[in-house]
């Protein structure tokens, strides 16, 4: 046992902070998975700290607050993974799992090693916390930045808005290094830390989890999946679906998160008024399985990205999961789109971000479809080739020795 220590403690250990609701939150905790077995592929250890549990106490029963999913390590540091009842208690946690975060560090440096501490770029509060202790104890903190948080238009607080400005332009320039997902964060990052190393780390996904035989039972659809906060991009979507005219036999589908099933079928039969058939169906709160299936059976993936700074920022993390259902994905041509898409050979591009033109891409789809599928698996390959997890492995190692 003793030999088996000294052997682990050789390994480059790689710390995450700052997320919550590992290993089962939604993108930002899918993406941390993916970067976190990409260091396992190459030999390294991974320890994911989450300082409080947000999960309701239906949720994920019998979920130890200690443990290993997947091969990395993972705690809660205040030892409760579910969010208690009550403005009190729900306090009461947070601080319990701040001091238990210090504690957990304190003693993880003391007996162990830690040679990288990835944070993301999100609360003033919690970025210096990371930032003060990495720098008494000397260990090198990276973000993982993958959004210009100043360019949120949901975030409008006066609060948020001063926080999310001295995110951007100087908790950043504190950390050691950055993990910029886009062109235009690295471009960022660069400008306001200049002498500091970055690694661009595109979107990642693990392709094998999408590889599952099609129904042949489904009738066509069409399917977006994003936030009910963005609602221009959820009211585009149906415009672009209504604007095609045709008899409703090829359905849309939209998974949406943000809202409860209540509101999500209230709003699901306010869309449909407008049709005789109701061909638009909405999920929300599905489990991973019903997701992959439904990406594994559409005829086509939609994400529109606009030409904003938020989007021209961003890379959104089921592009990848799109690629992987070996479907065609339809987009615009905005941002990291432009690095990696050709349209009409491995996605389906709109010029511009109107519903005339994305509009077009989709008829594309229902009136071509052998071609669609063939953009569809040239779409994966080109997905497997520069997203899939294993293929960075050696690219943030080499990173995490650049610190």
């Amino acid at each position: 046992m003793k030999l088996e220590k000294q052997t682990q403690k050789t390994k480059p250990h790689v710390v995450f902070m700052g997320e919550i609701r590992f290993p089962f939150g939604l993108a930002a905790v899918q993406r941390l998975t993916l970067m976190s077995r990409a260091f396992l592929h190459e030999g390294c250890r991974v320890t994911v700290i989450c300082r409080k549990g947000s999960w309701g106490h239906d949720e994920h029963k019998n979920f130890e607050y200690k443990g290993n999913f997947e091969g990395i390590d993972y705690i809660y540091t205040s030892k409760d993974v579910y969010r208690p009842n009550g403005f009190l208690n729900r306090n009461i946690q947070k601080l319990k799992g701040i001091i238990g975060e210090f504690k957990y560090l304190r003693e993880l440096k003391k007996n162990d090693r830690i040679d990288l501490a990835i944070v993301p770029n999100r609360e003033v509060i919690h970025a210096l916390r990371y930032v003060l202790f990495s720098y008494f104890h000397k260990i090198p903190t990276a973000t993982n930045f993958v959004e210009m948080a100043s360019s949120m238009e949901h975030r409008t607080g006066f609060f948020q808005r001063i926080n999310d400005r001295l995110i951007d332009n100087w908790v950043i320039k504190q950390y050691s290094g950055a993990l910029p997902i886009s062109d235009r964060l690295m471009h960022h990052y660069k400008l306001k830390s200049p002498s500091k190393p970055c690694l661009k780390l595109p979107i990642l996904c693990d392709f094998e989890k999408f590889n599952k035989p099609k129904s042949t039972v489904e009738k066509p659809y069409f399917l977006y999946c994003g936030s009910i906060r963005y609602r221009e991009v959820f009211n585009f979507i149906i415009e672009s679906y209504k604007s095609l005219k045709i008899d409703e036999s090829t359905k849309l589908y939209m998974i949406v998160s943000g809202g409860t099933k209540e509101e999500t079928a209230r709003l699901e039969d306010e869309i449909n008024n407008v049709f005789s058939t109701q061909p638009i169906k909405l999920f929300t709160n599905i489990p991973y399985e019903k997701l992959v299936y439904l990406y594994t059976n559409a005829i086509a993936l939609l994400i529109p990205l606009r030409p904003t700074i938020q989007d021209t920022s961003r890379f959104p993390h089921k592009i990848g999961e799109y690629l992987a259902s070996g479907n065609p994905i339809i987009t615009t041509g905005v941002g990291e789109i432009m690095n990696y898409f050709d349209d009409g050979k491995t996605a389906l591009v709109a010029e511009k971000y109107d519903v005339v033109s994305f509009a077009e891409k989709m008829k594309y789809v229902i009136d071509n479809p052998e071609m669609s599928i063939e953009i569809g698996l040239k779409g994966k390959e080109l997905g497997l080739r520069e997203f899939d997890y294993k293929a960075h492995g050696k690219r943030m190692l080499s990173f995490l020795n650049s610190l």
